[in-house]
């Protein structure tokens, strides 16, 4: 680069760098910052939720697993084994009602 290309750019820098020729707006940098909040306490909330969430599907997924080898035993074959449906499906929508309705509840 030459000399003149090097002081071009240099009050180029210059200009964009000074500061304000005016003073700064009050209501503006105000709502800019209560968005800021707005935007970190949403993200609280996101991360609560999913956190919520996760746990809760291993609950339930855990719930499933437990009914699955009940299902093994003599006293509790009969209502959950292939031949006939029996109370499984019931208690099945059940649960996934009450997950569903839980984390429908808690939104985002």
């Amino acid at each position: 680069m030459t000399g003149s290309d090097d002081s071009a750019m240099d009050a180029m820098l210059s200009a964009m760098l000074a500061p304000p020729a005016r003073a700064g707006d009050r209501a503006f940098a105000a709502r800019v910052d209560r968005a800021i909040d707005a935007e970190a306490a949403y993200a609280r909330a996101r991360a609560r939720f999913w956190t919520s969430f996760a746990f809760e599907a291993l609950a339930v997924m855990a719930l499933l697993a437990g009914l699955w080898l009940l299902s093994g035993t003599p006293l509790l074959a009969p209502l959950a084994g292939p031949a006939q449906w029996g109370l499984a499906p019931p208690l099945l929508l059940i649960l996934l009602l009450w997950f569903g309705g839980t984390q429908r509840l808690r939104g985002v």
